[in-house]
């Protein structure tokens, strides 16, 4: 075979085998290219918005909470209007100061405390007067506790006042007073609500 004629065959396959290797290269390329694209496109959106903190969910749970026993508690004080005073009396007919009080949250929540106004603020938690809200317990001290009421909001409580008075929702006098509150709600105990959804 002349040489030039064999020449022009080599040059013919060295071509068509370069042109078949890069053309591999493109097609691994593309291929490439679109998995990629498909793997960016599958990928799931991340939520920019942060969670919300779980002590900010409790503590606004616990508040729901309280707030629910408080209207119990008040609509049964609501219940007792007029019915009369009569020392050492405890319901359901009669009632003085701390007999009152202690039938009502009985009735409303199933909280028992003593008949007795000095052992009913022993028995509660003491806050002060910037705290006080509907539901908490005021207690007169003359130098020892002689009485209490249930405050009702607005510088109103319901109480029993005394001998020839009945039940009522009146404002408050002036006196020296010492606070209480029977409607605690701790988180724990507000977290666990969330999951399954207390004489003289």
């Amino acid at each position: 075979m002349p040489h030039a004629t064999l020449r022009a065959r080599m040059g013919v396959i060295a071509a068509t085998t370069t042109l078949t290797i890069v053309g591999v290269f493109a097609a691994t390329a593309t291929a490439s290219t679109t998995g990629s694209s498909l793997t960016t496109t599958a990928a799931p959106t991340m939520s920019l918005a942060a969670p919300k903190p779980a002590t900010h969910h409790a503590r606004r749970t616990a508040r729901q909470i309280r707030e629910a026993k408080v209207r119990r508690v008040l609509r049964e004080a609501r219940r007792q209007r007029g019915k009369p005073y009569v020392y050492g009396a405890a319901g359901p007919h009669a009632f003085d100061c701390s007999g009152l009080v202690r039938y009502v949250f009985m009735h409303a929540i199933g909280r028992s405390l003593p008949h007795n106004a000095a052992a009913q603020y022993h028995s509660v938690r003491h806050i002060q007067r910037r705290h006080l809200q509907p539901g908490d317990l005021i207690f007169t001290d003359n130098g020892y506790i002689s009485h209490v009421g249930i405050y009702a909001g607005h510088h109103r409580w319901w109480v029993a006042p005394h001998t020839g008075t009945h039940v009522q929702k009146q404002r408050i006098y002036h006196a020296h007073f010492l606070y209480g509150r029977v409607l605690v709600v701790h988180k724990h105990l507000a977290r666990h609500h969330h999951r399954h959804r207390h004489h003289h």
